[in-house]
């Protein structure tokens, strides 16, 4: 069950005022020496994971009040968490509990073993929300929930949970300067983040497992590109400047223990971002996607609707039409995965962004035609006869009105036919189309100063 630390120095007289306060009052504590490497590293874990420290420097001693680290606390303030604390029949209750979760009786539990106490406690939840509530309640990041966290979890859990279950996409952010302290008052993460060009070699990239880091580049984009594909929207490309800010917040959620955005401004703009969190190590991309994917099921995304319900962001984030973009990371431990998206997704109108599975995926040169007719260049004229003959001329190649018009006969050979005229010194080729239910009829003819240089025509369809 949580406890009372005191991380201070022997040498602190504030540390020692604090000390002789409990034990005037019977309040039994821990003192952690932050001269000791070990105590300042574990009170730093507890720094960054704060809500109210944002850097820069702070007074000893820091004091852990049964789960919330406070600074210089006041005997009201302890004295009120202890009396808050849970009865002896609470925490056999919660003891007897955590015996029938743990399934292989080693006395600690997994996630798979504790999910199913937070799918009870907040069933609304995603998969990605639970991980989050889970990472929390692994206090001392050993992928593993013991018997005093999971004391402390159920008894003040419930908060988080009400929490996670609400927040939005900006709630949840956690900026660099909040998350940047590596040592006391001063240090930053600088040292501990890593670059591109480091992890992207052999030295660093934990091939092993994951393949090359081409390997881990294609597995991204193919994870992505196929769930965006059957939401019919177009294929993203790898970043470099998604990967250095997504390689940064993952190492800071590493630092901090605990799955929080940050880094999402680039130099070209603001990115959008998801994150993931394993107790061992992060799987290959597809099983992360799929876990972002489920949020449309669980809790649920209403197309419908004009925006997401809490919970759902990554899956509207990994479709968003408008994003272009995107690239993964890992932290050191490979525990924590970040993909940092642009332009951001979940922002604008999500009506316009989000498709339900099985919409098409619209055509590169969707228009082209309306647009040659509606306003003419030079490059191409498109009209239509009282006939209802269609008639498309276009001085080069490749352009999205041939492939447009072709579109309805698959299988041609019409635009390497045109494309070889264009190579022959073709300056003008003139595409005639006619649509007699149930056949389309083309002609072609390509020129070279108003002299046929060719010409060719076929029937589709029928």
């Amino acid at each position: 069950m949580a406890e009372l630390v005191v991380y201070g120095r022997e040498s602190c007289s504030a540390c020692k005022r604090f000390r002789g306060s409990c034990e005037h009052h019977g309040i039994k504590y821990r003192f952690a020496d932050i001269d000791s490497g070990s105590n300042k590293a574990e009170m730093l874990r507890k720094l960054r994971a704060t809500e109210w420290f944002k850097g820069g420097k702070f007074g000893l001693p820091l004091v852990d009040v049964y789960g919330k680290l406070l600074e210089r606390p006041s005997e009201a303030a302890v004295k009120a968490a202890r009396d808050a604390l849970p009865k002896d029949d609470q925490v056999e209750n919660l003891k007897r509990h955590f015996k029938e979760l743990d399934l292989n009786q080693d006395g600690l539990l997994s996630f798979q073993e504790m999910d199913e106490l937070l799918q009870t406690l907040a069933p609304q939840l995603s998969q990605g929300q639970r991980q989050k509530l889970f990472c929390a309640a692994d206090v001392n990041q050993n992928g593993v929930v013991e018997l005093e966290e999971f004391i402390d979890f159920v008894m003040y859990g419930k908060v988080a949970v009400a929490k996670i279950s609400t927040e939005s996409l900006a709630d949840t952010e956690t900026s660099h300067e909040e998350v940047a302290v590596a040592k006391i008052s001063t240090e930053s993460l600088a040292d501990t983040e890593t670059s591109h060009e480091e992890v992207g070699s052999t030295a660093h990239w934990p091939e092993t497992k994951y393949g090359t880091w081409s390997h881990w580049k294609e597995n991204t984009l193919e994870a992505h590109n196929i769930a965006r594909r059957q939401h019919g929207v177009p294929d993203l490309a790898w970043s470099d400047e998604c990967y250095d800010l997504a390689k940064k917040q993952a190492q800071a959620c590493q630092a901090a223990g605990q799955m929080l955005r940050g880094h999402c401004d680039g130099a070209s703009g603001r990115h959008g971002q998801n994150l993931y969190w394993n107790p061992c190590s992060c799987p290959h991309p597809n099983v992360i996607l799929s876990s972002w994917l489920s949020e449309a099921e669980r809790p649920g995304y209403d197309f419908a609707g004009s925006g997401p319900a809490p919970g759902t962001e990554q899956f509207s984030q990994v479709v968003w039409k408008a994003t272009r973009q995107v690239a993964m990371a890992l932290s050191e431990d490979e525990k924590f995965c970040v993909a940092n998206y642009f332009p951001a997704g979940n922002a604008g109108n999500f009506k316009e962004n989000v498709f339900p599975k099985g919409t098409a995926v619209p055509k590169a040169f969707a228009g082209a035609l309306a647009a040659a007719k509606g306003a003419a260049t030079a490059e191409a004229t498109f009209v239509t006869s009282p006939e209802g003959v269609e008639t498309l001329k276009v001085r080069r190649f490749p352009h999205p009105t041939i492939d447009e018009i072709l579109d309805s006969c698959p299988g041609n050979d019409f635009k390497e036919k045109i494309e070889e005229a264009f190579q022959q010194g073709a300056d003008l080729v003139t595409i005639d189309r006619v649509h007699k239910p149930p056949r389309i009829h083309i002609r072609v003819i390509a020129s070279k100063n108003s002299k046929i240089l060719t010409q060719f025509r076929r029937g589709f369809g029928g």
